[in-house]
């Protein structure tokens, strides 16, 4: 099978077909040009030549003669061939130059045409030799006669070919030059794309940490670079967030499933009484639902890294989700004693998906909750942000959770965000904690174009900072 023609080669050649083209067309219209004024201009000198033939031919006493160039008294040189015949009104011969010998210039119908008064001037062959020429009556002194006044367009042809001849050429060195041109072009145009392909295939081998050169101007080649920039990079957090899906559910459902596995083992080594199914059920149950909850939790933080789906933002209130989070943990926190408040929240509105909202918050409460003192507190405040100056986008709402536990180290702050972190693992092992709460809350956060961190932690407390866009209702 024939290789195809590369993409650069049919560019220069449709190019090149496309100029050559215009490039004759443009010969094409010269060589017309010229030809039509160079016969124009051949037809005048005719009637001028004429006219002075006539005018001579019956000078001599008003007797018919004829005239012959004077070429020896001109010192010689080339002339443009001339010719006379004269008639009689039957078609006798009276006189002719002597290069016609005797070749007759004018057909009967010619004559005929010129005897009833049409004088139009027509294209002749004499001897292989191409002529115009004009006829006209004229009368001497004893009788009328029909003169034909003609000239060779010998070096009219010749110009006109060697014209033609200069136009090929120019017609070739152009192709050829601009088939050159072409392909300097098309390879410059194209280096872009050689390199996005070049860089394309690396990425298709498995190196999906690489992205295409940033573009150098906003131009077709530089929007499509940030386009498939975007893409890779949309696809890097996909297949990402898909290793660590798999890395993650191996990791927490692993221990979980051998655990249960090994419990019915036991209870199925012995006949039991009834209570005791029940109990190990039961116990299976609620095993069953963590491991339903943290396999929920993973998809949603899957989701919330690749930022896949549609997400549906609308105005909500900040008031009404920390209500309902402080109604969620307040057994929990009663139970040890602590305190949960809030301040600030009044009118502010965040643009956000509620229920994904609503999770980050309520994380963020339990995790503030859980790693508390006993009799501690635990205090919400709100603030809005507005957009500086008239700027066409949305303000910031900011809520501070603070807590009144042992601090996190600096070193730590990062680290609280990472899956499975947790800070103290006997806690977590009894408060039922997987670890993936302040993971997920910044997941979200980042996707609804927000952020979480810890503003600042000390021996007295912890501060963690939610942002997201929204404003105070006025």
């Amino acid at each position: 099978m024939r290789r195809p023609l590369s993409f650069r080669a049919r560019l220069t050649l449709r190019w090149t077909i496309a100029f050559g083209l215009l490039l004759a067309c443009a010969n094409t219209a010269v060589y017309m040009g010229v030809r039509v004024y160079a016969q124009r201009d051949l037809d005048a000198n005719l009637r001028t030549l004429a006219a002075t033939e006539i005018a001579s031919s019956t000078d001599a006493g008003g007797v018919l003669h004829l005239h012959e160039l004077p070429m020896e008294q001109l010192g010689g040189g080339d002339f443009t061939g001339k010719f006379v015949q004269y008639y009689t009104p039957d078609g006798g011969i009276v006189f002719e130059s002597p290069l016609l010998r005797g070749e007759r210039v004018l057909d009967q119908e010619h004559l005929a045409r010129t005897l009833r008064g049409d004088h139009r001037m027509s294209t002749v062959s004499i001897a292989g030799r191409r002529g115009r020429v004009i006829t006209a009556q004229i009368r001497d002194a004893s009788a009328p006669y029909v003169a034909a006044i003609g000239i060779f367009t010998d070096q009219l042809d010749a110009l006109l070919a060697r014209l033609a001849w200069v136009l090929v050429g120019v017609w070739i060195v152009g192709l050829a030059a601009t088939a050159w041109i072409g392909l300097l072009l098309a390879s410059s145009a194209l280096e872009p794309i050689d390199r996005i392909t070049t860089r394309a295939a690396r990425i298709a081998t498995g190196d999906i940490d690489m992205r295409l050169d940033p573009p150098r101007s906003d131009d077709e080649i530089g929007r499509m670079t940030r386009l498939l920039n975007e893409m890779l990079d949309r696809l890097h957090r996909v297949i990402d967030g898909s290793r660590r899906f798999a890395a993650d559910a191996s990791h927490e459902l692993r221990t979980p499933l051998t655990a249960m596995a090994g419990e019915i083992d036991v209870a199925l080594k012995r006949e039991r009484d009834p209570a005791e199914y029940r109990e190990t059920l039961q116990r299976l149950r609620d095993q069953i639902e963590g491991l339903t909850t943290v396999a929920g939790h993973l998809m949603l933080l899957a989701r919330a890294e690749e930022q896949s789906g549609e997400l549906a933002a609308q105005e909500v209130s900040i008031c009404d989700l920390v209500d309902a989070a402080c109604t969620r943990v307040g057994p929990h926190a009663a139970a040890r004693g602590i305190s949960v408040a809030h301040e600030g929240l009044e009118k502010l509105v965040a643009y956000a998906q509620p229920g994904l909202l609503a999770r980050v918050i309520e994380n963020v409460l339990v995790n503030a909750v859980q790693y508390n003192r006993e009799g501690g507190a635990v205090r919400v405040t709100g603030f809005d942000e507005p957009a500086p100056g008239d700027a066409w986008e949305a303000g910031r709402v900011r809520l501070e959770v603070t807590d009144t536990g042992h601090g996190i180290p600096p070193e730590d702050w990062e680290r609280v965000f990472d899956r499975f972190y947790r800070r103290e693992p006997s806690r977590s092992r009894r408060t039922g904690g997987a670890g993936l709460g302040l993971a997920l809350s910044r997941a979200i956060a980042t996707w609804h174009g927000g952020s979480v961190r810890v503003r600042a932690s000390s021996d007295a407390g912890t501060t963690f900072e939610l942002v997201f866009p929204g404003q105070r209702q006025p």
